[in-house]
């Protein structure tokens, strides 16, 4: 049977929710509660598997309520008991939380109760296998360094565990939500600054609820990475935990500042860098509130490009010279710098007539933009034209 706890301020919606469930033959009701305070207090001592509430109440209302049970950690699933309109739960169909629709349907709640059955179910074994390891943990001499979660945020976003489990996402928004956090690692963010980055207009308390849904998706799916506990919600705020998860992005912003604090670049250190960075911060994904860091990511990457380009130049590698300004190219097709480069590189290898194909490329280029190039292109062309001709 699986332990309910029913929270709603209007007593006749409390009355019908319970006969409801009863009649599934699933559900033992421990406790009813008519508001979010005296739910919280019923919780730990009732312990239930799941609360079914109301969103609109007085005081402590049910978003509210969902994320005070999240901040503490504990297991209890929490199904939404709403009048919102059927568009607006359609967006929220998932395993970890579910909505209720007034006036409540037999199907759709005998569904729900079968859904949070099967989680509960997935809860129990979860805390047994942790209760075991625990015990191995603690009957060792040392405890063993703790696994942590490799984030790529570089070239897309991806996440593996020590068993090189990859996370399945179950919505965009969810990824979004994680890609936001972990990319301020060390952060704590409030929960009004990531609605307005996140659902920027969507209506408050909806959008509220949308966190709140991202947030259990979330906390589930770390939980079955085996991170249970990672994410964190504390006086308003979220961030997870830092000893959980290391970024290549961090990775890449600790290594580029080494190298600005760095009285002299080797090519060697250049090269190590432009590894870390396997495409653009979070690749193919259109989040409007990371446009501003996405640009400088990519022109921080475009900088040492240029950089390692001339140091290749220097050493007279002129085949690795032209493969990183390719790479320039493809993220800046209107670049005249990187088509000088180009230039000196395939005339320093005895390509001339690609000298004339990559110079005609940037006029067409430019000419699309109804421009001509600079005086400093056109010399560095006449003057490898002049060294042709020459030699």
């Amino acid at each position: 049977m699986i332990r309910a706890l029913l929270v709603d301020d209007e007593e006749h919606a409390l009355r019908i929710l319970r006969i409801l469930l009863e009649r599934t033959g699933e559900v033992e009701i421990v406790g009813e509660a008519t508001n979010g305070f005296d739910a919280l207090d019923k919780l730990k001592l009732l312990k239930p598997d799941v609360v079914f509430s109301d969103i609109e109440m007085p005081g402590l209302n049910g978003v509210e309520l969902a994320e005070r049970i999240g901040s503490e950690n504990l297991d209890i699933q929490v199904v939404f008991v709403t009048a919102y309109d059927r568009y607006a739960i359609s967006a929220f169909e998932n395993d970890a939380v579910d909505y209720l629709l007034k006036p409540l349907e037999k199907e759709r709640l005998i569904k729900t109760v079968q859904r949070v059955k099967k989680e509960a179910l997935k809860n129990s074994a979860r805390s047994e296998m942790a209760a075991s390891l625990a015990m191995e943990e603690g009957s060792g001499s040392q405890a063993a360094e703790r696994p942590i979660l490799q984030v790529s945020l570089l070239g897309g976003i991806s996440v593996v565990n020590a068993g090189k489990e990859r996370m399945k996402w179950r919505t965009g928004k969810e990824r979004e939500l994680f890609a936001y956090l972990a990319c301020r690692k060390g952060e704590r963010v409030h929960r009004d600054t990531i609605v307005d980055a996140l659902w920027p207009e969507e209506h408050y308390q909806k959008a509220k609820v949308y966190l709140h849904t991202c947030v259990s998706l979330l906390r589930k799916d770390l939980r079955q990475m085996g991170f249970d506990g990672a994410l964190i919600y504390e006086g308003e705020k979220y961030h997870i935990k830092e000893e959980v998860f290391s970024t290549d992005y961090e990775r890449f912003k600790e290594s580029v500042q080494k190298l600005k604090s760095s009285p002299a670049v080797a090519q060697e250190a250049l090269e190590d860098v432009l590894n870390l960075y396997q495409g653009p911060l979070f690749k193919d994904e259109d989040y409007a509130w990371a446009e501003e860091e996405i640009l400088s990511v990519e022109q921080i990457a475009g900088e040492l490009r240029m950089e390692l380009a001339i140091q290749y130049e220097k050493n007279k590698e002129y085949v690795r010279m032209s493969d990183v300004i390719h790479k320039q190219l493809a993220v800046s097709p209107y670049d005249e710098e990187a088509y000088r480069l180009m230039m000196r590189a395939q005339f320093a290898a005895g390509k001339h007539e690609e000298v004339f194909r990559i110079y005609q490329l940037l006029l067409n280029r430019l000419g699309e933009l109804g421009i001509e190039p600079s005086k400093m292109t056109v010399e560095v062309f006449n003057e490898i034209k002049r060294k042709r001709d020459r030699g």
